[in-house]
């Protein structure tokens, strides 16, 4: 059973191309896909293009966003143990470079990789979908291309999960793209159960 977000659902996916006979079920939340693009408004392909950062060029943060970011992430992870929520936290504040560096060469080699990885296995599907707006896109774009850049995602995460016979799609409100899982749980948690219970059933076409 194999689980992730945005770009670790893009690592799921290929994993399942690749060994399909060791997969029993998949669960992506609000996962990365080469035709993102394709789903999008021209003025969003066109505002990602202008936003892409020069890797080299990005500075250390100051100590003052340090600081700032420190207070976010203590109350995103409030509800978290202290023995988990603050090593967790000051792990992020140390490798903040990590997630930029592995995104780097999404675009233009892994998304190839997928396009020519084949269909996913004919296993239980579940994609959970970030009802709620990107705050990131909230912040460059206006409401109405915001609206149809989000029916956009929401077509596209449609389209994946449209691509098994035993594939669904969930809207989970509450959360938006960065932190489905740490914002709303309870249906990630519920949606696992349910793909448990479907292998566990036996459904035509599970491995489990």
């Amino acid at each position: 059973m194999l689980a992730g977000h945005s770009m670790g659902a893009v690592y799921a996916r290929r994993f399942a191309q690749l060994f399909p006979s060791d997969v029993a079920g998949l669960l992506f939340l609000d996962p990365g896909h080469e035709d993102i693009l394709r789903h999008l408004p021209a003025e969003v392909v066109a505002l990602n293009e202008r936003m892409k950062p020069t890797w080299e060029a990005l500075p250390d943060l100051t100590p003052e966003q340090i600081e700032a970011s420190r207070a976010a992430l203590l109350r995103l992870y409030a509800q978290w143990p202290d023995d988990i929520r603050e090593p967790l936290v000051e792990h992020r504040l140390e490798h903040w470079r990590t997630g930029l560096r592995e995104g780097r060469n999404l675009e233009d080699e892994v998304y190839a990789e997928l396009a020519a990885g084949g269909p996913l296995p004919d296993v239980p599907l579940i994609v959970l979908s970030a009802a709620d707006k990107n705050p990131l896109w909230v912040q460059h774009m206006p409401p109405e291309l915001l609206e149809r850049a989000h029916d956009g995602v929401h077509a596209l995460h449609a389209a994946i999960a449209a691509s098994v016979p035993r594939g669904e799609q969930r809207l989970v409100a509450g959360a938006s793209h960065q932190y489905l899982h740490v914002q709303q749980p309870e249906p990630v948690l519920t949606a696992l159960r349910d793909l448990l219970h479907r292998v566990a059933a036996g459904q035509p076409g599970c491995t489990g």
